[in-house]
């Protein structure tokens, strides 16, 4: 008989990685489904990076203009709602909340095809 692998909680993407290079795989939860979690070191360095560049008011004061560059459809928000999303989306990444990006993202994008006139509110 098999022996079980312990589930440990990811609370962030950090701990997922962390998690999974000792060995252990880590579960998480997406959109109410539980799956296995394994992320690559760069993966990892990439989202540290990221969250050590939003908690300078320097670098995070460029999102804005780098939003449209990142995330197409940003381009059809105009400089207001583009400080509005950049300020929400730093807020989430720096709190490690995978989930609020998400959410972030998805709303921002929504707001933006609106915009754009690809979809109808």
């Amino acid at each position: 008989m098999a022996q079980s692998v312990p589930e440990l909680p990811a609370d962030t993407l950090v701990s997922a990685v962390d998690n999974a290079g000792r060995g252990v795989v880590t579960h998480i939860t997406i959109k109410g489904d539980r799956v296995a979690a394994i992320v690559s070191q760069a993966t990892l360095a990439m989202s540290r990076l990221l969250t050590v560049l939003l908690t300078s008011d320097t670098a995070a004061s460029a999102l804005p203009a780098v939003l449209p560059a990142a995330f197409p459809w940003a381009g059809s928000l105009p400089d207001e709602h583009l400080n509005a999303f950049a300020g929400e989306l730093r807020e989430a990444v720096v709190a490690e909340s995978p989930e609020r990006v998400e959410r972030v993202l998805i709303d921002w994008q929504a707001v933006a095809e609106v915009r754009a006139g690809e979809r109808r509110t």
